[in-house]
């Protein structure tokens, strides 16, 4: 770094015979999830054998109707109606009443229309086209490839000395989405009807035996080796899936691993052993607890029924119902012909529930649990434990807009349960059942896959999320969806509950008006705003019907009906129903699918719409500035208001709500006369829509800003950002805390802290003192690390506080290194509000300068100067100053330095305006003439201390000095006078 110093010699000849005056001089002062052994089991399915399809006939369609294994009449007709496996009564009429949820229509007929569920085409050929929604390479395999890769040291002067009164002030200035494993080849292409393969004996669980085996040495051996460490449940055969015989599988034999995140996801999960909801947490009415639960929960019951044990018999549901023992085989678990006593509980019905705790005097009347799932919250009773149109259906197809060639009309039993009452999670494991109907009687089992429901609270207002998982083991079918869907029965009001939607496709609730506690019931199913939610939403008005039938959804993504927009849906008042479904996708064997439902419950409508209001407001001009941001979801017009102190709303501004759902910045200037400055205030905010729907209500209080200034001051008193080791600052920090005199609060207990810099010595002249009026509002202490001021707890909030203290550098003070100071405000005024503020931050670098220490204003060469016929020298006789140099900086630079001079005006004879080039300077074995051309070096040096260097003291005739040389002839009777500009420069010596 360079640094300049310049001082002007100004001197005055007065040549009188031979007589030379020299005038005075005037010097200035310078200052997702991996499962093992995948590519083995991948691997084996490329050689299964394809031998087992059923033949075509002559035109190449399948002999068989979608229908499979059902045959036909004579007719062509379907011999089995959507009741499947139901005998028909004498007269052909279906035997449930309608109070099974069956009801007959007008003419006595079935209201499901023929083959529902299983419609053809026109002409009976599948209607799914070749390839739709799945393309593929030529080759079969899949067409999805490796994602690609995104996007000199100079002369210049240090400091300027000059003469005041002979010259002017110089100054210087990610991916597709996989749907198959590239390893994996299909077994059906996507042109065929997909048929079952022949072979039947396939197994999910360890220790059976096995088919598709890639060796001819196990398949004699009938036994397939798995790979170490598998977690995926073993290799189906497929087709329709594993055939459930008699003695197998056991429940506990069957692996359901590939549906977990981790092999240690249960590890903080309890088995349950009898099904049981589990609570909701954080509802603050202890009248009312909600529930997650599998199954029926009938509304009929009492409250203290829900403590009794087999409570299930008598309320015919499955609360506390016995969940399947692990030696059990899956197909005692499931019901067979209408056997009401080993009935299985529907992991289908998953649902949120709610009890009520109406015992009032040791009665507990009936009426105490609300469900939605008709009837009475009993769903699996309507037929013949056929779960028509309620809870969760899979369903298979042989294209994205195929009709469903499977429906999982069976249901899910449960087969595990399990429950974690740190996290509130119930998780339950269940099996996808496909019954075959036979005419000839022996119906066949099959296992479709396994899925996993995980149900989780999302927060503290009821909000769950439910995750299912399904694992596929058949391979009929390419395409497959999910779908779920009530027939609405809130706590037995049945018909009379009325649908609402929440508007932009965003989902729809129930809203029940007064339960048996005479608070209300709000129910919510979300659709949009999470992953893998639903895509499509379908009301009606006949909701006995599954959820992929003509009445829903006939086809796997049939179209749904169109928002309502938001409010109440009137045209589904009559009888209310409704099914969500997601995208169909395709799935192959062994692969797992992943869908999300989320849903709440509470007492109370949400508060949809929003308001933020930022902290960091402040006082301008023009008023008190407030902003924030709203959402008025999907409203279309928003109106904004405000109060202060309690005062009557005020309108800010009235909106149109352009972009729904969206985040809308807004600022507000509340004028002067509503919010006097310097006075505490408390400011409300809130949004009302079009339907004078209010939104929460933000709260700020409003205090004048506390304002804490700093500032450091040489000792020159002038604030300054260099210092050098020795010298002293000077400190003041202002705390000004906003308030006006109306204000009738106190300081309290109000605390002011000075971290002090270790570059320092300890402070002198500490005060803590009235910016105004001087008197002392405090005490200073200092502790070796920081000054700590306390403020006097009665002094008045409007008065500003001023605290001074001074600080030397130490003098072995590192250079380049930094003094800092930053004062801070913290405790409590007398109101009680929080004091927290910061000053600004003041540094000061050490620079250690080089600086002249004085320099001459006044040489003298002799009063009366004779004028020689021969060349003179003439030599300083007097200096009213040295000329000397200190340098201060830190030695371990080995800082160096250098000072020359040259004329900023050259000798002039005052009357005569003659000019002589006579003054020169001898610096070792160099004479140079000083001009004002050329600048003639005086000295220079290595800095090895920091003592004054005093260079006028080295000035002697026979040695280095200044002197003036008068050419013979030259000279005239005159006074003359010149002006010496002295550099300091900061170089090295080599240059």
């Amino acid at each position: 770094m360079r640094k300049m110093v310049i001082s002007m010699l100004v001197f005055v000849l007065v040549f009188s015979e031979l007589n030379v005056f020299v005038a005075e001089t005037i010097v200035g002062d310078p200052t997702e999830l991996e499962i093992e052994c995948e590519k083995q089991l991948e691997s084996d399915e490329e050689n299964l054998a394809t031998e087992c399809k059923e033949p075509e006939t002559e035109n190449g369609e399948n002999p068989t109707t979608e229908g499979e294994g059902r045959p036909e009449t004579e007719n062509g007709e379907n011999l089995t109606t959507e009741g499947e496996g139901q005998p028909d009564t004498g007269n052909g009429e279906n035997p449930t009443t309608e109070g099974e949820g069956q009801p007959d229509t007008g003419n006595g007929e079935n209201p499901t229309t023929e083959g529902e569920g299983q419609p053809e085409t026109e002409n009976g050929d599948d209607p799914a086209t070749e390839g739709e929604g799945q393309p593929g390479s030529e080759n079969g395999e899949d067409p999805t490839t490796e994602e690609e890769e995104q996007p000199e040291y100079g002369l210049e002067p240090l400091c300027v000395e000059q003469s005041e009164f002979e010259i002017e002030e110089n100054s210087t200035t990610e991916g597709e989405e996989q749907l198959e494993s590239n390893s994996e080849e299909e077994l059906t292409t996507e042109d065929e009807e997909q048929l079952g393969s022949n072979s039947e004996e396939v197994l999910v669980f360890e220790g059976e035996e096995q088919l598709g085996t890639n060796s001819e040495e196990e398949l004699e051996n009938n036994e397939e080796k798995p790979a170490p460490n598998c977690k995926r449940a073993t290799r189906a055969a497929y087709g329709k899936g594993i055939l459930i015989s008699n003695d197998k599988p056991k429940i506990k034999d069957i692996d359901f691993s590939a549906l977990d995140d981790s092999e240690n996801e249960l590890d903080d999960f309890t088995q349950m052993t009898v099904n049981r909801g589990l609570e909701i947490p954080q509802r603050n009415d202890d009248r009312r607890t909600y529930y997650m639960y599998f199954g029926d929960f009938f509304n009929d019951r009492t409250y203290s029924s829900l403590n009794m044990e087999k409570s299930y018999e008598a309320n015919n549901d499955d609360w506390d119902r016995p969940l399947p023992e692990m030696e059990q085989t899956l197909r005692q678990v499931i019901k067979v012909n209408g056997d009401k006593d080993n009935r299985y509980i529907h992991a289908e019905n998953y649902q949120v529930a709610l009890a009520l705790n109406t015992c009032i005097d040791n009665s507990c009347p009936g009426n105490a649990v609300a469900t939605y799932f008709y009837q009475k919250g009993r769903p699996s009773i309507q037929t013949n434990d056929t779960d028509i149109g309620s809870g969760m259906m899979i369903a298979h197809g042989s294209s994205l807009n195929g009709t469903p060639g499977f429906r999982s009309e069976k249901g899910f039993p449960l087969l595990k349960l399990y429950k974690n009452e740190t996290t509130h999670e119930l998780i339950g494991y269940a099996a996808v059942i496909n019954e075959v109907i036979s005419l000839f009687g022996n119906n066949k089992l099959y296992v479709d896959g396994y899925v996993r429901i995980k149900m989780s609270p999302l927060n503290g207002k009821g909000r769950i999320r439910v995750n299912m998982r399904y694992l596929k083991l058949s391979d009929d079918y390419a395409y497959t969806n999910f779908a779920y869907s009530a027939h609405m029965d809130i706590a037995g009001r049945h018909t009379n509950s009325k649908i609402y939607s929440l508007g932009d496709n965003k989902g729809f609730y129930f809203n029940e008006a007064k339960l048996a506690d005479n608070k209300d019931y709000v129910l919510y199913f979300y659709r949009d705003g999470y992953e893998e939610h639903p895509t499509a939403f379908k009301a009606n008005n006949d909701p006995i019907n599954y959820p992929f039938s003509s009445a829903f959804f006939g086809r796997l993504n049939g179209v749904g009906t169109a928002e309502p927009g938001k409010g109440l849906m009137t045209a589904f008042q009559d009888h209310p129903g409704w099914a969500l479904r997601w995208d169909p996708q395709k799935l192959a064997p062994a692969k797992v699918r992943e869908v999300n439902l989320e849903m709440a419950l509470s007492d109370s409508l949400e508060e949809e719409l929003g308001i933020n209001l930022d902290n960091d407001c402040e006082y301008k001009d023009d008023g008190y500035h407030i902003s924030g941001t709203w959402n008025g979801k999907s409203s279309r017009r928003i109106r904004l208001y405000y109060t202060v102190d309690g005062s009557e709303p005020m309108l800010i501004s009235e909106d149109e709500n352009e972009i729904e759902d969206t985040e809308v910045p807004w600022e507000y200037a509340i004028p002067n006369n509503v919010m006097e400055k310097g006075l505490d205030h408390e400011i409300t905010v809130y949004i009302m829509d079009e339907f004078n729907q209010k939104s929460n209500i933000e709260t700020i209080k409003a205090r004048p800003a506390l304002d804490i200034k700093e500032q450091v001051f040489n000792q020159d008193g002038k604030e300054t950002e260099e210092v050098a080791p020795g010298d002293t600052l000077s400190y003041k920090i202002l705390v000004d805390s906003g308030y006006n005199l109306k204000d009738p609060h106190l300081y309290g207990q109000f605390t002011i802290t000075q971290k002090y810099d270790t570059h320092l010595e300890p402070p002198t002249d500490l005060k803590v003192v009235d910016a105004e009026d001087g008197y002392i509002v405090g005490t200073a202490t200092y502790n070796g690390s920081a000054i700590e001021v306390k403020v006097t707890s009665s002094l008045r909030r409007y008065a500003k506080v001023s605290v001074t203290f001074n600080a030397k550098v130490k003098d072995d003070a590192t250079e380049e290194e930094y003094v800092v100071g930053q004062g801070t405000a913290t405790g409590k005024y007398s109101t009680g509000d929080v004091v927290n503020g910061t000053s600004n931050e003041v540094k000061v670098k050490i620079t250690g300068v080089l600086t002249f220490v004085s320099a001459p204003q006044e040489i003298d060469f002799g009063k009366k100067l004779a004028i020689s016929p021969k060349n003179k020298k003439y030599y300083p006789i007097q200096l009213d100053r040295p000329l000397a140099v200190q340098d201060n900086r830190s030695l371990s630079r080995k800082p160096s330095w250098m000072m020359t001079a040259k004329l900023d005006q050259p000798l002039t004879g005052e009357k005569t305006g003659a000019k002589l080039d006579s003054l020169y300077y001898r610096y070792g074995e160099n004479v140079s003439i000083i001009t004002e051309k050329v600048s003639a070096e005086i000295y220079k040096k290595e800095t090895k201390n920091r003592e004054v260097v005093n260079i006028s003291d080295t000035w002697d005739p026979n040695g280095d000095g200044l002197y003036l040389e008068v050419t013979a002839g030259t000279a005239k009777a005159d006074a003359y006078k010149g002006t010496i500009r002295w550099e300091l420069q900061d170089v090295p010596l080599n240059e």
